[in-house]
């Protein structure tokens, strides 16, 4: 295994096991707006930017009204949400063996640092939905991290719960391993690709150890 310099995650899914409150928020954004959209369908976009999974959904015209429901109400259930087993031991072994960390989500900065702060997850830098123009899997995404810490793509590893969290690092260049979550998330059977996936967060710290 090439040397890694830099533990990169995606929050939702992967950090955290936040998907029962988006489902909360999001069926109380179609009640409150009068739509008809099932969580389910707005779960497999999870992670691409909030406008373009509206425009993958046919409600772009509501995406004010729903940025300000949804992510109101994902904020006031913040509370409720937890973080998966391992991610201290991780993060904590990272800073031990001087690799720097980030999160690269797509949820907005307020949610996010509001999330980070509740469950004392603290990493280097967060690079926010809000932050940019374009969202992942735009490799854009990940400039600024790599600028920061004077990067090299090989020398970044992310690791993510989604497809597009994948096909963000191919286009970055960076290697890359999935989180299932204990099998909860699946890679699809016809990926070409190889991928490295773990059931534990905590299972990077023997893989990187190798």
């Amino acid at each position: 295994m090439q040397t890694i310099k830099h533990l990169s995650f995606d929050l939702d899914g992967t950090l955290v096991d936040s998907f029962p409150i988006m489902k909360v928020a999001w069926e109380a954004s179609m009640s409150a707006l009068n739509l008809n959209c099932n969580f389910t369908d707005y779960r497999k976009y999870v992670g691409l930017p909030f406008p373009r999974i509206l425009e993958l959904l046919n409600l772009s015209k509501y995406e004010k009204d729903l940025a300000e429901v949804y992510f109101s109400h994902t904020k006031k259930l913040s509370h409720e949400v937890v973080a998966y087993n391992g991610v201290n031991d991780v993060l904590m072994w990272a800073k031990e063996v001087n690799i720097t960390t980030s999160i690269i989500t797509s949820k907005p900065r307020a949610n996010s640092e509001c999330l980070c702060e509740n469950l004392k997850i603290e990493v280097d830098m967060i690079v926010c939905g809000d932050d940019h123009q374009y969202g992942k899997p735009n490799p854009s995404v990940a400039q600024a991290i790599l600028e920061t810490f004077k990067l090299a793509p090989r020398e970044m590893l992310y690791v993510g719960d989604m497809m597009v969290d994948f096909q963000f690092s191919l286009n970055v260049g960076m290697p890359f391993v999935f989180f299932d979550a204990n099998s909860a998330n699946t890679v699809p059977k016809n990926l070409v690709n190889p991928v490295k996936s773990i059931s534990c967060i905590n299972e990077l710290i023997s893989y990187l150890s190798d």
